[in-house]
């Protein structure tokens, strides 16, 4: 697991080697699975990370959808597709998809065939004291995921997001924009939190469970299920992968 780190200083964190922005050692060619919404947001963030230092250039995006920039100013452009990619020497891998279920089914195409996911970590994002994080994490700018903390494989947390303290974050989970995972919270395997979620301390969501936008969490959501409200109450059930 490698961390494209982009602020120095950063604390040390219990996993993973941290790649700080130095000038040494060849450029890595990062590739951006989706050119969708998440998929641009996540090269701005890149760009940002180049123009900090980081050893990486963006070779492109993989898409089936030939059109997804059409109208749209980004250069490079889609490469290809996921299930027709023909891995590199150089590349690394960032998945920007937003639905957990989509997340599991493109992103394993790419690590059965030997690619390589990195941790893009945005420089305005915080990360605090005895935090472990897996491999192809994305962090938005101004989360903030402070002590004691533990995130899980592919895990991506949108911009002013906060994960407090010994809070667990299961593989494949989405978390949106100005979402709030309170202290000793925990989210299992490829949940879904809709844009200004709340989970209040010490409640557990379910794997695969779905949050809607705006809902407050103020019990346990269990596995599977589809959450709405404040305070949150079941409105249906998410299939699993």
């Amino acid at each position: 697991m490698e961390n494209i780190n982009f602020s120095e200083g950063m604390p040390q964190m219990t996993q993973g080697e941290i790649v700080e922005f130095s000038k040494r050692g060849p450029k890595k060619n990062l590739i951006i699975i989706s050119a969708g919404k998440f998929g641009r947001e996540a090269f701005v963030w890149a760009t940002q990370a180049i123009a900090l230092g980081a050893r990486l250039r963006i070779k492109g995006f993989l898409d089936s959808r030939r059109d997804a920039l059409d109208g749209y100013k980004y250069e490079p452009r889609i490469i290809g597709t996921v299930e027709d990619y023909k891995i590199e020497h150089g590349d690394v891998f960032v998945g920007a998809i937003g639905d957990p279920r989509e997340k599991i089914k493109y992103y394993n195409q790419i690590i059965e065939r030997g690619g390589r996911f990195i941790n893009l970590i945005h420089p305005l994002a915080n990360v605090g004291h005895n935090v472990q994080l897996g491999s192809g994490i994305i962090l938005g700018p101004y989360s903030s995921i402070t002590c004691d903390v533990k995130i899980g494989d592919h895990v991506s947390i949108g911009a002013f997001s906060n994960a407090a303290h010994d809070t667990v974050l299961g593989d494949w989970s989405q978390i949106s924009s100005h979402c709030g995972i309170n202290g000793n919270a925990s989210l299992g395997e490829g949940v879904f939190l809709g844009s200004h979620a709340c989970i209040i301390p010490k409640t557990k969501v379910g794997a695969w469970a779905f949050v809607g936008a705006g809902s407050v969490v103020i019990r346990d959501v269990q596995p599977g299920v589809k959450v709405f409200g404040n305070p949150a109450a079941s409105i249906g059930r998410v299939e699993a992968p």
